[in-house]
């Protein structure tokens, strides 16, 4: 009886975590797209000129957002998944500081994304088990 007991409170930990694991994920994922959604909209209304107070302010926020999340996402998942995002985010923003616009558009393509996929990178699933 006591070996039944401690075998499902095992099986309840363990589904705890997956759905702590799960929450987190899920809201840092909104978090991020919201993020990069924000920041897109003002290279697109700032494509002459990214040195913009607001274009700045926008890449700042996602950094941040981004240097909180990453302290979060390294308890859950190897570091390997998440560094080319940080790649990414450092490159975003010294083409946004040499108002490269082709280059910007590309870098934060690729933040998009990896904002997208976070989950499928990093969720529960059979393949990340592994």
């Amino acid at each position: 009886m006591k070996r039944n007991l401690i075998i499902v409170l095992i099986v309840l930990l363990i589904v705890a975590v997956c759905a702590i694991e799960e929450i987190v994920l899920s809201n840092i994922n909104s978090n991020l797209a919201h993020y990069t959604e924000e920041l897109s909209t003002s290279i697109t209304k700032n494509s002459d000129n990214l040195s913009t107070f607001e274009v700045e302010e926008k890449y700042n926020d996602l950094s941040g957002f981004w240097k909180d999340a990453k302290r979060k996402l390294c308890y859950l998942t190897n570091y390997e998944k998440i560094r080319i995002m940080d790649e990414s985010i450092i490159k975003l923003g010294a083409s946004i500081k040499n108002n490269d616009e082709s280059l910007t558009i590309e870098n934060l393509a690729i933040v998009e994304v990896f904002s997208e996929f976070t989950y499928y990178f990093m969720g529960f699933n059979i393949n990340n088990l592994f």
